[in-house]
Formats: C-alpha cells, sequence, structure tokens
C-alpha cells in the first residue's frame, strides 16, 4: 500500500489486474448496471490527460468539475492529476454566482460540466473569467455560443489521436509529480463567509489513505462499495473512490441520493460512506413501523431492538455474551434484522459516517441489526483526524486520532489536529495563518476527551448561544434531539442573546406525505400540511418529552415549522447538510422575531 502519489495506484492495479472490475456505474436513466475494468478505465484516463495537454494545459493549472457522480468525474479527476493539473470541485447545487466565484479565484483553465443546465451557469458569468479557456460538457446538446465547448467523449477521441505524440511529454509530467505536489482545490462550503480553497497535496491524499487502510484492514477480494455522497466534498472522494482506486476495491455509483435505497437492492454493497443522517432516516422509518403498526408487529420489533441492543452494548464493552441473550438475538435476527438488512442489499457489514457526530442510540441500534457504523472526524483542511474502529467503537463519541494524527484540547475547549495538515487556503495566507498555529489546526469545533481518550464533539464554538439569562448553550445537542422527531429533517435551535431557546424546523416532504395518508389527511399540498395542526400537535407532543428531559434553560420554549424543505440550492444547508446558521437566522429573522413577541 505504500504507494508515492495515488497515480502510482492506478498504474500498478491497472497493470497487475486489467480485467479486474473497478467500477459499476449506469449510463443512461432506466438503464442497468454496466462495468468498467482496470484497462478501460486507465486508458481513459490517459486518453484524456493527452487531449488536455494537447489543448495547452501547464503543470498547476486548475481544472474545475461541475457535475453530480459519474464515471467522467472520475476519469476527468484522474487524468488531470496525470496531466500535472489541479482538479477543482464545484458542487453540482451551486448557484451560477458561487460557481463564477470559484472559477474565477481559482484561476481555472477548464471546466467539465454534466449537463446543459450547468453549462449555462458558466455562460452566465464567462465573460468575468478571464483565465478559462474551454468548457467539456459530458451530456447534452452545446447550445448556441462563441464560447469553446467540447463534447466530451469529442474530447476523449482527440486525447486517443494525440495520445502517441504526447506520451513523451506524459511520462515527463508524471516524473515531476511527488507527494508535495499540489493535487486538488476543495473548496469549503462557506458557511462563515466566501469559501476558501483547500489545498490538499499527493501526502495528504497517501497520508490519509494509508491510515485508513491501517484500521480497515479489509480485503479487496470480499468487498464491494457504492458511491452515494457527492464527491465534490473530500470526504465521500476519499472514502468513495480514492480508498477503491488504491486498494483495488471494485465500487459503484449511485445515480442520486434519492436512488441510493434501489442502488443498494441492485449493488449489495458490502460497505458505504454517509452522513448520519441517513442512519437517523432510517432508524425514524423503523420507528415509524414500530408506532403504527399492529400490537403484535409492534412488540416482536421492540422484543428485537431490545435484545439487540443489549447484546451489541456487550460486544462493544468487550464482554461476553450470554448464551441465552446470543439464543434470542439469532431468533431476532431471523426475525426482523435479517428483514432490515435485506433492504439494504442482505450484504452490508459496516459503514463509515461523517459530517456531524451520530447520536449513541441510533449508532447502537444500527449495530444491533448487523451494520457496524465507524465514525470518522476531520476537517477538509486537516485531511487526518479520529475514527472509531471495529475493534474500539463508543457511540456518542468519534473515536481516537488515526495514525499519523495528535489531539489535544485547547484551555476554551477548542479541539486542535495535528498531522497530515493542509498546504494552506489558495490565495489566503493569512486565513491559514489564523487556521494553522504551531502546526496545529484549530478546527473551530469544541469537544472533550473522555478517560479512554475518546473525542466528544459537543458544538461549533462560533455557533454556541449565550442567553440573556448569562447561559452557555450547546445548539447541536439540541439540534439533534429535534432531528428525532418524526418528520422532522433539519432543525435549527435559536436564541443568543434572547430570554429563552425556540427553534425552527423544517420537515422531510416524503416522510410528512406518507405520515399525513397513514393519518387519513389529504396529501395533494405539502406546504399546507406542514402547517397542519395535526403536525403541529404531533411535533409539540414529541417536544414536550425532550423539554421534560432537559434542564430548564435548555427546552424549547416555542418553534416554528417551515412550509417547505431547507435546500441547498437556497443556500440554506451545505451538500453534507449542515445548517448555514447564519443566513437561516437572516432569511427567517421575522418569523424567529415572532416567536418571542
Amino acid at each position: 500500500m505504500a504507494f508515492g502519489t495515488i497515480l502510482e495506484a492506478l498504474a500498478a492495479n491497472a497493470k497487475n489486474t486489467p480485467q479486474r472490475t473497478i467500477i459499476r456505474h449506469i449510463a443512461t436513466s432506466g438503464g442497468q448496471y454496466q462495468d468498467v475494468n482496470w484497462a478501460e478505465l486507465y486508458e481513459a484516463i490517459q486518453n484524456l490527460a493527452a487531449a488536455l495537454v494537447d489543448q495547452g494545459l501547464e503543470p498547476g493549472d486548475r481544472v474545475a468539475i461541475l457535475s453530480y457522480n459519474r464515471l467522467e468525474w472520475i476519469i476527468t479527476d484522474m487524468a488531470v492529476m496525470l496531466a500535472g493539473g489541479v482538479s477543482v470541485a464545484l458542487y453540482h447545487t451551486n448557484t451560477a454566482e458561487q460557481c463564477a466565484y470559484i472559477l474565477a479565484d481559482s484561476g481555472a483553465r477548464f471546466v467539465f460540466v454534466e449537463d446543459e443546465e450547468q453549462v449555462a451557469k458558466v455562460l452566465e458569468h464567462w465573460d468575468g473569467l478571464a483565465d478559462l479557456k474551454a468548457a467539456v460538457l459530458y451530456q447534452g446538446q452545446h447550445p448556441a455560443s462563441e464560447r469553446t465547448i467540447f463534447g466530451f467523449k469529442a474530447l476523449m477521441d482527440m486525447g486517443a489521436k494525440a495520445r502517441p505524440a504526447q506520451a513523451p511529454e506524459l511520462d515527463r509530467l508524471l516524473a515531476l509529480i511527488d507527494r508535495d505536489t499540489l493535487a486538488t482545490l476543495v473548496y469549503t462550503s462557506g458557511t462563515t463567509g466566501p469559501p476558501k480553497g483547500c489545498m490538499i497535496s499527493h501526502a495528504n491524499l497517501c497520508g490519509v489513505l494509508e491510515a485508513i487502510d491501517d484500521f480497515l484492514q479489509v480485503d479487496p477480494e470480499a468487498e464491494q462499495s457504492l458511491l452515494i455522497l457527492p464527491v465534490s466534498h473530500l470526504y465521500p472522494r476519499v472514502t468513495g473512490y480514492y480508498y477503491n482506486l488504491y486498494k483495488n476495491i471494485p465500487l459503484a455509483l449511485a445515480q442520486s441520493i434519492d436512488s441510493a435505497a434501489e442502488n443498494m437492492k441492485q449493488i449489495r454493497p458490502t460497505y458505504f460512506a454517509c452522513v448520519p443522517r441517513v442512519f437517523e432516516k432510517l432508524y425514524d422509518r423503523i420507528n415509524g413501523q414500530i408506532d403504527q403498526g399492529p400490537a403484535l408487529k409492534k412488540s416482536l420489533l421492540n422484543w428485537a431492538s431490545g435484545v439487540g441492543r443489549r447484546r451489541s452494548a456487550l460486544i462493544l464493552d468487550h464482554k461476553p455474551v450470554p448464551a441465552l441473550l446470543g439464543l434470542q438475538h439469532k431468533i431476532a435476527d431471523a426475525l426482523v434484522f435479517k428483514k432490515i438488512r435485506d433492504q439494504l442489499g442482505g450484504r452490508l457489514r459496516f459503514a463509515v459516517s461523517a459530517g456531524a457526530p451520530l447520536s449513541a442510540e441510533i449508532g447502537l441500534f444500527i449495530h444491533a441489526i448487523g451494520v457496524h457504523v465507524l465514525e470518522y472526524y476531520g476537517l477538509t483542511e486537516c485531511v487526518g483526524g479520529t475514527v472509531t474502529t471495529f475493534e474500539h467503537t463508543r457511540y456518542g463519541t468519534v473515536g481516537r486520532p488515526m495514525r499519523g494524527v495528535e489531539l489535544k484540547i485547547a484551555d476554551d475547549g477548542e479541539i486542535l489536529l495535528r498531522g497530515n495538515v493542509f498546504m494552506g487556503y489558495w490565495n489566503m495566507p493569512e486565513k491559514t495563518a489564523e487556521l494553522i498555529m504551531d502546526g496545529w489546526c484549530h478546527t473551530g469545533d469544541v469537544g472533550r476527551i473522555d478517560d479512554d481518550g475518546y473525542l466528544v464533539i459537543t458544538d461549533r464554538k462560533k455557533d454556541l448561544i449565550i442567553t440573556a439569562g448569562g447561559k452557555n448553550i450547546s445548539p447541536q445537542n439540541l439540534e439533534n434531539l429535534l432531528k428525532r422527531i418524526p418528520l422532522v429533517s433539519v432543525a435549527m435551535v435559536h436564541g443568543d442573546r434572547r430570554k429563552y431557546l425556540t427553534a425552527l424546523l423544517s420537515l422531510d416532504q416524503a416522510e410528512t406525505l406518507a405520515w399525513a395518508a397513514a393519518q387519513g389527511l389529504a396529501t395533494d399540498d405539502f406546504s399546507r400540511i406542514s402547517q397542519s395542526p395535526e403536525v403541529r400537535r404531533m411535533i409539540q407532543d414529541q417536544m414536550d418529552a425532550i423539554n421534560a428531559n432537559l434542564a430548564r434553560f435548555e427546552t424549547i420554549k416555542k418553534f416554528a415549522v417551515l412550509d417547505r424543505e431547507l435546500s441547498q440550492e437556497e443556500g440554506e444547508i451545505t451538500a453534507t447538510l449542515k445548517v448555514k446558521r447564519r443566513i437561516i437566522e437572516q432569511k427567517f429573522k421575522d418569523m424567529l422575531d415572532s416567536l418571542y413577541e
């Protein structure tokens, strides 16, 4: 596994296992999964690299990718690196203005776009993009434009023809790339200001891949992963396909987050990477079935859940499982847990979760049904962080430091990490200096280390609420509790310098309509249902139960329910489903103010 760069892993795996399937994807809507072997993948990467060099790409030039996950994304990312360039990922949900900012800030020379909708975003601001030379369209028809726009297939054909002549130049460029070479720019989500370009080197990538392999130690012949999260973010890219290419583990691409459940049944993965919301929704759906099911089924599910939790708690605490409990679990597994795992493809062994802490209750429940969730914590700026492992998992924590990473808590409670720190912010040395001091990355997160060395995250440093009464409150903990309320998708607790706490809630449309149908309510208008007295009464009852277990100053006195889902398109949440608190507070200021009248 000790490769100098990810490009070395590419070349070695393509040479040693050319006929091995490495990627499975669906090329067209409604189509079937198609297999791509190493020989086919590496040839495509080499052809595109040759085309880029032939079109004038210089070492260090930036190439942007504006698309959702697809085979062409991976080919482009790897080809840019092979040609000595730097890939720049843009979220496919970004607005035209957000895309223009990143394209201009990075000085991108080329931009690869998914379709006509995405290329329209680029064309809208092309006049202000002095460095942009051409766009490349993955699919769809070229819009009428005086700008240089290539079709992806046409560019690949050009690369195949140019490759023999460009082969010596590609070899020369490859020889220049080492672990200190800049590999990719990953822009932050911009929750606290304009996005900043994080410079990630080949050393950063290989360091985290080696650390992942150190604690996973999986057999490539036994694994099959499903890539669900958008790879424009570094975490899904590292865990979703860099690790697969590095370790030679076949991966399949989900068509979208919404289609992931169906794709799981088709692919039957053994693992995947995700965010906690995936498990929260699974947990809520199962508990909804318990609450709404007949008495016998409800009784069976509650019994099985209790058996599974008791057994999992003992296993995770490295204690023996009594014979009777073991027998009860076999029965529970046959009657309940296996059916749940079948909905996930039937072969799922483990999953990696990051982006936010997973609640201890949900982590233990998922383990009880037979899926071990490993939690990872880190920043784009500090590529390595902490992780729970198969041998050492404590739900409610995000584990211990990965290999090569140091961890400590500052006097004010801020989490500090050192080791495998990024190269800095693109064109922002002053911001880099604010973040990295004496080699330590100041994460902006607040937490503590328990007696056994596990890290517990309590909140974002800048998100801490100080009420008018002087009470310091961690909103993230409360928001995690509120997201446990059926139908609630996103929760934001508000109350800084206010007399009491309030909450703004966004509902999951699909779950809300299903719940309404079960209650015999009309399901033709989500906006109307979200504001109905039935929904409000149900949420209030759940809120009362939550408040009963909180200190008085932590209780949510009032709440408001939005008549739509919060969205990335509106700039309200990030691609990893983090709340953009300041934007939401500003956008819904009148609604929040009304809760204090």
